[in-house]
């Protein structure tokens, strides 16, 4: 509860016009991916000399401020010391307040054990998203493996269940709308409750594809003219179907999210102020830190400034970039690795 409430009051300020350290991080720890997705190609780079965990743990120790954590790739749990990064940052971030990763769910078993494992240690909330991006014959095809949805199925369930057992855990679907599985909600929906009976729509988290030379390395992939209509119109279909809880701070989030979404495909434009730097940060599995996972300028190394996050924040170049993001000189974007920082930051206005 009092890191809950210290995130709350870092919030506040960032609502009401004040400048604070990044709160949350978003922090590929590795590009190695055993995914084949077709709109993604971080599974093609084979990447060498990531971060240890040696130096995430020095990391940590410099980054005490940081209360929210996005520990994602690649696919997470490919890493052997998944678990070890987890209590690193447990250990020397005394304010953490959450931990969230995606996964693939292509190793349902080795997946939920390291989760297992996480829970026996970790009581902050902590948050998983089985990724699921159609019904079994889109999802197996767009990931580029074979039986994708029935693991992610089996994962799934193996998690609802874990979720009774601890209250500060919890698991979501994953999706995200991209021209090639444009209005298939509907049926993966229907295809889910063939395994999960009693499913809800607020049970996925739903977002819109990005194209990104930084993370996803798709730049060049091109959305045709109609996309943006029909990915407003499968968001309009998700938010009348959605359940409105007013006191559930994830699901308001979730659905201001795709309300903005809507928006954002219409125009093109961030649609709000885009004060990133004052909630938030990407770092890649080398330690390089870019404002979001979209805007490919970096601002600096860790492994360059004594893992010291702070210091790439004093940089000329990281206060000029601010003020670019501020007055969206920048990529424009609405990925809700970023977007759920600036709707809480700008509450108020939204």
């Amino acid at each position: 509860m009092f890191a809950k409430t210290k995130l709350g009051l870092k919030v506040l300020k960032n609502n009401m016009g004040f400048s604070t350290p990044p709160y949350q991080l978003n922090f590929a720890i590795t590009f190695w991916c055993n995914s084949r997705c077709t709109f993604c190609k971080i599974w093609e780079m084979k990447p060498k000399n990531e971060l240890t965990l040696e130096e995430i743990d020095k990391f940590t120790k410099n980054a005490s401020y940081i209360q929210w954590v996005r520990l994602t790739g690649g696919e997470p749990f490919v890493r052997p010391d998944y678990v070890d990064i987890v209590k690193a940052f447990y250990k020397n971030c005394p304010d953490i307040y959450l931990i969230s990763s995606p996964t693939n769910a292509i190793l349902p078993d080795q997946i939920y054990d390291k989760i297992v494992k996480v829970l026996e240690f970790f009581d902050r909330k902590y948050i998983i998203t089985v990724s699921l991006d159609g019904d079994k014959e889109m999802h197996d095809r767009v990931r580029g493996i074979e039986g994708n949805f029935d693991s992610a199925m089996k994962l799934y369930l193996k998690l609802k269940e874990l979720k009774k057992k601890h209250k500060n855990f919890d698991v979501f679907f994953g999706h995200t709308i991209y021209p090639e599985n444009v209005g298939i909600f509907e049926k993966m929906v229907a295809n889910v409750k063939e395994f999960v009976p009693d499913i809800k729509v607020n049970d996925f988290h739903v977002n819109i594809f990005q194209v990104s030379e930084t993370y996803f390395h798709n730049e060049m992939i091109k959305t045709e003219d109609g996309y943006p209509a029909k990915a407003r119109e499968e968001i309009e279909k998700v938010l009348q179907a959605r359940q409105k809880h007013r006191f559930n701070p994830i699901n308001r989030i979730e659905t201001k999210y795709l309300e903005l979404a809507k928006k954002y495909l219409q125009t093109g434009k961030t649609p709000i102020p885009c004060n990133i730097l004052d909630t938030s940060c990407f770092m890649d599995s080398w330690g390089n830190i870019f404002p979001c996972i979209i805007y490919n300028k970096k601002l600096g190394n860790i492994r360059e400034h004594d893992y010291n996050l702070k210091k790439i924040f004093d940089l000329e170049i990281t206060k000029q970039t601010k003020i670019e993001t501020m007055n969206l000189q920048c990529p424009n974007c609405w990925t809700p690795c970023e977007a759920h920082d600036l709707i809480l930051s700008n509450w108020l206005k939204v």
